[in-house]
């Protein structure tokens, strides 16, 4: 991570890396991200096609708070552009309906597809300050605006879901590596999880009065009613959108990543960029995964300020990932939500652990032990993922499509095959 804000290396690659093919490893989203995959051609120099072939080339320069954007090869200067770093709700939803073209598949796309996949082009688009208006960004953020315009300030736009309908096939793959699954098979280590025993407990007041004064004082202010907020529980269900993928919840994972790193590294342009591309990859991301999403909402306005996205398997419950805006982040919404996970945990007699995974930093590391969360390296020793497969409520996945029983079928198939020839090879 370090390495990648000091280079930057990771804007220089294709937002539709994270929804070509479902990942079975967050790890290898992040490795993406990172820079060390090697850009396409299309990504190291945009070339010129169609009614584009007079703009600016898409080749991009980072210095400070500025880049420049380089003529096409047919001659011109330079062109300096201030980013300004500035967040803004305004931006957010101009990144959104950037990204939005890539998610939404248009045959009308077609043309702009490998313009729209730089988000190189799309931070300098949102971001930037002093684009001539006839720049390669500028056309490419009109052509995004065109068809969202008209309804952009409606709630019915705000809270619209987008993105494909995956099966539940597809969205347990894709969960596996955020939980650790490179671990519990012996592939690789993960960082350490921070765990939590409930099998002494009955019930959530028994692991409250576990917990330190100020622990117990905090989780008394984490209430709905004294911080104004509604919670809505939300399966994500095998062969729909996910519930969580509308402009709201893309705000709140935007916000809360550009808090995070600014947080851990100080305001600079390196950790606003990396910000960007972290909560591009991460709301995809958690938008393909399997489980359920617990939504917070401000009870006045009805806006989204928060989620929290968890997953069941075998006998532990994972808070797989957590998000929130700025408002969310004073109002103690973190906090109710690991207290809704263990109460909720502790009630199901098959969970044994609650897991809230890996931490950003040694400081987070620290908050949970202080609610009770050890932070343990070899963790797929007393958090069981592999005796039993994920938890869904009983008409979770009543709607999946045929094509995921396809898939099913053509793995058992393949199983059973494979286990044949072993059977068959000589000793």
């Amino acid at each position: 991570l370090t390495t990648a804000l000091a280079t930057l290396a990771l804007v220089a690659v294709d937002i539709s890396a994270f929804r070509a093919s479902s990942l079975r490893d967050s790890a290898q989203a992040f490795h993406l991200w990172g820079g060390t995959s090697k850009p396409s051609g299309n990504n190291r120099r945009l070339a010129n096609s169609g009614s584009l072939g007079e703009e600016l080339a898409g080749r991009t320069c980072w210095g400070g708070f500025s880049t420049c954007l380089r003529a096409s090869d047919v001659g011109g200067e330079p062109v300096q552009v201030t980013i300004n770093t500035t967040l803004c709700d305004e931006k957010i939803k101009n990144l959104y309906c950037w990204i939005k073209r890539v998610l939404v598949e248009d045959p009308d796309d077609d043309v702009y597809a490998n313009y729209f996949n730089n988000i190189e082009l799309a931070i300098m688009a949102v971001f930037g300050d002093n684009l001539p208006s006839d720049s390669l960004p500028q056309k490419l953020m009109e052509i995004a605006l065109s068809k969202e315009r008209r309804n952009m300030n409606s709630t019915e736009w705000e809270e619209g879901l987008v993105g494909d309908e995956i099966s539940r096939t597809e969205r347990e793959r894709s969960s596996l590596g955020a939980m650790g699954a490179g671990q519990w098979t012996g592939q690789w280590m993960t960082r350490p999880h921070s765990l939590l025993d409930i099998r002494n407990f009955t019930s959530v007041d028994d692991w409250i009065k576990t917990l330190p004064r100020g622990c117990k004082r905090t989780l008394k202010k984490a209430t709905a009613d004294q911080q104004n907020f509604i919670v809505i529980s939300k399966p994500i269900r095998g062969g729909d959108r996910a519930p969580h993928s509308s402009y709201q919840h893309f705000r709140c994972v935007v916000y809360h990543e550009v808090r995070l790193l600014s947080n851990m590294y100080g305001q600079s342009p390196g950790s606003f960029f990396n910000a960007l591309a972290e909560a591009i990859s991460r709301y995809i991301g958690t938008t393909r995964q399997a489980g359920n999403i617990v939504e917070y909402r401000d009870n006045d306005s009805g806006k989204v300020i928060g989620f929290a996205h968890e997953i069941g398997k075998a006998r532990t419950f994972r808070g797989q990932w957590f998000y929130c805006d700025d408002s969310a982040a004073t109002r103690y919404v973190w906090f109710h939500s690991v207290k809704d996970l263990v109460a909720r945990s502790i009630a199901d007699e098959r969970i044994d652990t609650v897991d809230l995974g890996p931490s950003g930093s040694d400081a987070f590391t620290e908050l949970k032990q202080k609610y009770g969360f050890v932070s343990v390296v070899d963790w797929p020793r007393f958090a069981d993922y592999q005796s039993g497969g994920f938890i869904y409520s009983d008409d979770q996945n009543e709607r999946e499509s045929a094509g995921d029983e396809f898939a099913r079928l053509i793995k058992i198939l393949t199983e059973r095959q494979t286990s044949e020839g072993n059977e068959k090879r000589p000793s």
